[in-house]
Parts: C-alpha cells; sequence; structure tokens
C-alpha cells in the first residue's frame, strides 16, 4: 500500500526487473546493523537465524538479534521488505532470505568497527552473499581486508559513504562497494561524502522502508542507499 511513496522504486525502474524475477527464495543478504524487528509483517516471514557480534553468540545459541535502536529494520526493509502482502512497503528483492546480523548492544546505535567486520565475515561464513554495512568507518583498511575475505567467499560487501558531505581522499578499496546518496533529482545530496572511493550512488534522501514496531516511515542517509544496493546485488 505503500508503494507509491517509495520513489527510489519509480527511479530505480525496480517494476521493470520485477518483470523479470523477485529474486532467489534461497539467496542469504543480511546488514550488519543493530538488530531486527523479529515480528515485523514486512519482514518475518523471510528472516533466518542471524548472529549478535557484539557478544560473538549466535542468535541460535541465545545471542539477541532485536532491533536495539531501529535502525536495521529500516536498513533490512531497503532491500528485503516482502512485496505483494498487502502490507506497507516492498524492498528491492522480494524472495530471498534476511539474516539479521547485529553488531551493537547500545540503543544509541553505535559499534565497535571490529564488531562490524567480525559481523559481516560471520555472514559470509553462514552462507550470506550479499552484505551490508551502514556505519561510518569505510576508509580503514580492515575493512578491505573483510571485503576480501568476503569475495573469497563468493560474496560482496556494501559499506556506507558517509554523511558528512565531505570528500575523502585515498581509501580505495577494491573489494568493497562504497555508496554514496542520490535525492528523487538524481542529484547528490549535499550532505553524502564523495571522492574516488565512492564506487556507486542510490537513492538515499527521504525513503520510505519498514521500522521498529511493525510499521514503516521516512528516513535519509547513505545508510538507506546502501542497503539498496544490496538489494540489487541480490536480484543479480
Amino acid at each position: 500500500p505503500n508503494f507509491g511513496s517509495q520513489w527510489q522504486h519509480s527511479k530505480m525502474r525496480s517494476a521493470a526487473a520485477w518483470d523479470f524475477g523477485t529474486g532467489d527464495g534461497a539467496f542469504i543478504a543480511t546488514t550488519v546493523d543493530t538488530g531486527a524487528d523479529l515480528n515485523h509483517p514486512d519482514l518475518q516471514a523471510n528472516l533466518i537465524s542471524g548472529y549478535n557480534s557484539a557478544d560473538r553468540q549466535t542468535q541460535a545459541n541465545g545471542g539477541n538479534v532485536g532491533d536495539v535502536n531501529g535502525h536495521g529494520t529500516m536498513t533490512l526493509g531497503c532491500f528485503g521488505a516482502i512485496g505483494n502482502n498487502g502490507v506497507g512497503v516492498v524492498g528491492i528483492a522480494w524472495d530471498i532470505k534476511l539474516m539479521p546480523v547485529r553488531c551493537t548492544n547500545s540503543s544509541g546505535g553505535g559499534a565497535y568497527l571490529s564488531d562490524l567486520t567480525d559481523g559481516a565475515r560471520w555472514a559470509a561464513d553462514n552462507g550470506a552473499r550479499a552484505i551490508s554495512v551502514s556505519y561510518s568507518g569505510g576508509e580503514s583498511s580492515s575493512v578491505e581486508s573483510a571485503g576480501s575475505y568476503i569475495r573469497n567467499q563468493n560474496g560482496l560487501m556494501s559499506w556506507a559513504s558517509g554523511n558528512a558531505g565531505n570528500r575523502v581522499y585515498g581509501s580505495d578499496h577494491a573489494s568493497v562497494i562504497i555508496v554514496g546518496a542520490t535525492n528523487s533529482s538524481d542529484n547528490r545530496t549535499s550532505w553524502s561524502t564523495f571522492g574516488d572511493w565512492v564506487d556507486v550512488v542510490a537513492p538515499g534522501d527521504n525513503i520510505r522502508t519498514t521500522t521498529n514496531g511493525g510499521g514503516n516511515g521516512t528516513a535519509s542517509g547513505t545508510s538507506f542507499s546502501t542497503p539498496i544496493v544490496n538489494g540489487v546485488i541480490a536480484m543479480m
């Protein structure tokens, strides 16, 4: 019912892609983030068991992957909200497995870089092939190391460029897809971090997606451009 409010789909011509398919039901994608609303009607049916990288604990062994902040549910919905179910919104790839990886236990959402990269590596080790990280810190060499590891597992990792609006020099990782944000006019947003290290841009301004508590709402940031790219990778 809120498809018409998701301008990213008309700009990206998502419906034309869906004529060919809506995802491989066995394909696993993840966002390493603040967790997931495990009861969200637009996500629940496609969720699989995940991991808490802050505690180094799998969900199967008691690790908590519930959304501690709300950010994670929003990023998951960008690429994986279920379509044609009469509820809420739709992601880029409707028919895939969604693996929640929670990287923090802080209600503020802050995470250590080591927990982000550990979560991404765990996801790759456990079948995820499209991995999205919507945090800063992408300039770090440890991010490239994680990206290289994931590529060797036949996966791809996308990482947000950031929202400071600055130019980054260097840090051009060969194994990580760095994502910037555009608006509905196909221009870079004023706050999207840019530079030669950015590999691709995607809609990130006023993106309607799933929210904690079972609803949907809008948010802006490269945090949302990145999982949209992740959804395209999942479809491919």
